[in-house]
């Protein structure tokens, strides 16, 4: 039989889910099995740990409620003006999300906002030195 069809069901076979005859059947495929029956213990042990997560009790680091307070002090009050800083920051991190970013090879990325603002500064910059010849051009020699 097809692994996949039992493997599908395992979640079904843990929740209580199955009939007899679904019980059985999947029973019966696991006696003969053992990556099936694999699944099925790591399956009950996920399941088991999730379980007991929920009754850990966290205690929380020392110092932690107390950081807590210092970031939230730091934090500007509902409707208090915005540094320019922050502003700053919000309105690129809005850019980066509007305008997305260019694949590179290698799995890495460059922000959109950068590549424009590089052919920016490239355009000021031969702006600047054709400003400059023309000027060079004009003046007289002494």
């Amino acid at each position: 039989m097809d692994c996949s069809y039992f493997r599908e069901r395992i979640n079904e076979y843990v929740d209580g889910e199955m009939d007899y005859l679904q019980v059985a059947e999947l029973q019966a495929h696991l006696s003969f099995c053992p990556d099936c029956a694999l699944e099925l213990a790591q399956t009950g042990e996920l399941r088991g740990a999730l379980a007991d997560w929920g009754r850990l009790e966290l205690a929380p680091p020392p110092g932690f409620a107390e950081r807590v307070m210092a970031a939230v002090e730091l934090e500007p009050a509902p409707g208090a003006p915005r540094t320019a800083g922050r502003l700053l920051d919000e309105t690129l991190r809005k850019l980066d999300d509007r305008l997305g970013s260019i694949s590179l090879p290698g799995g890495r990325t460059i922000p959109v906002k950068n590549v424009i603002g590089w052919g920016l500064a490239t355009a000021a910059v031969v702006i600047g030195l054709g400003r400059r010849r023309e000027r060079g051009s004009r003046e007289l020699p002494l």
